[in-house]
């Protein structure tokens, strides 16, 4: 059966192949170890410990949209691909800032380790206020991408200053996604330059609003937009923004490259694309699952 065939109706769940995070970290709860543990790598350009932890939370809830298994929820909110590997690299602290030095050296371990851990999709619910595209930075997105590696960035939240598409979702050789529910800042024609510059919009949208996934046990409630009333059933949480929508797009073309693993990352985008274009660039998560 067809690549084209397929993507409508495989019923894959991301096994044999890893997505690598670059992010604030993991924590090892149940939905990632449980009944077997995933995370296959752990590496941490912050502090340099070596065993896995998530200072922020951010970095465990982003995996947990794509790789949760739901384990402490008999699977009710289980990830997009909750069978895959978990690769966890740590460049933001537990402020949830980075610089892009390790960025790119995150991005170079990768590279390095792709082949060991077999890691097939990068995701990068990250980005910088720069308005200049820094070249070591893009140029190890696009490495990534040439070497077969599908990478899924965040195209940012607006905040009424910086509407484009930070680096590295600027990068051709990535697919940028965008909440959904910011759509209609992004498109405003009262930006011109959404208005001028049709290729800094995000190539797809999903939801990212008050999106339930993994609490990690050290989530910081003392960073702003943070409020224990978002906790969902203990071992949960709730949280929105583009890095929310961007692993829903992860672990979607996880799924497509279980079923087919030498597929290029470009007809990866493409396929993803194509089954969005009717909904105006939406993959909800229903969709994703079952892509």
């Amino acid at each position: 059966m067809s690549l084209m065939k397929r993507i409508f109706s495989t019923e894959s769940t991301g096994k044999r192949l890893s997505i690598a995070f670059l992010d604030t970290g993991i924590s090892p709860v149940a939905d990632f170890i449980l009944p077997e543990n995933r995370i296959l790598a752990f590496r941490d350009f912050i502090n340099g410990r070596t065993e896995p932890y998530d200072d922020n939370g951010h970095g465990t809830h982003v995996t947990g949209i794509a790789c949760g298994n739901g384990h402490n929820a008999d699977g009710r909110y289980a990830g997009v691909a909750p069978e895959a590997g978990i690769v966890s690299v740590k460049i933001l602290d537990r402020y949830g800032q980075g610089n892009s030095t390790h960025a790119v050296l995150g991005l170079r371990w990768i590279m390095d380790n792709a082949r060991k851990y077999n890691i097939k999709v990068v995701n990068l619910s990250i980005g910088t206020n720069d308005r200049k595209v820094n070249l070591p930075l893009k140029e190890a997105v696009e490495r990534l991408w040439q070497m077969g590696i599908v990478v899924v960035a965040a195209a940012g939240n607006p905040d009424g200053r910086n509407g484009y598409r930070p680096p590295p979702a600027v990068s051709g050789g990535v697919i940028s996604v965008g909440a959904w529910e910011d759509r209609s800042y992004f498109l405003a024609p009262a930006f011109p330059l959404f208005s001028k510059e049709r290729d800094t919009l995000p190539d797809l949208w999903a939801p990212g609003d008050d999106i339930v996934s993994v609490l990690s046990p050290d989530f910081d409630f003392t960073l702003p937009n943070r409020s224990r009333k978002n906790i969902v059933d203990g071992n949960y949480i709730t949280m929105s923004g583009a890095s929310m929508a961007t692993p829903l797009i992860s672990g979607a073309a996880a799924l497509l490259l279980t079923e087919n693993p030498h597929t290029r990352p470009a007809e990866i985008k493409r396929l993803l694309l194509q089954k969005a274009k009717p909904f105006g660039g939406l993959l909800t998560a229903e969709v994703c699952r079952t892509i």
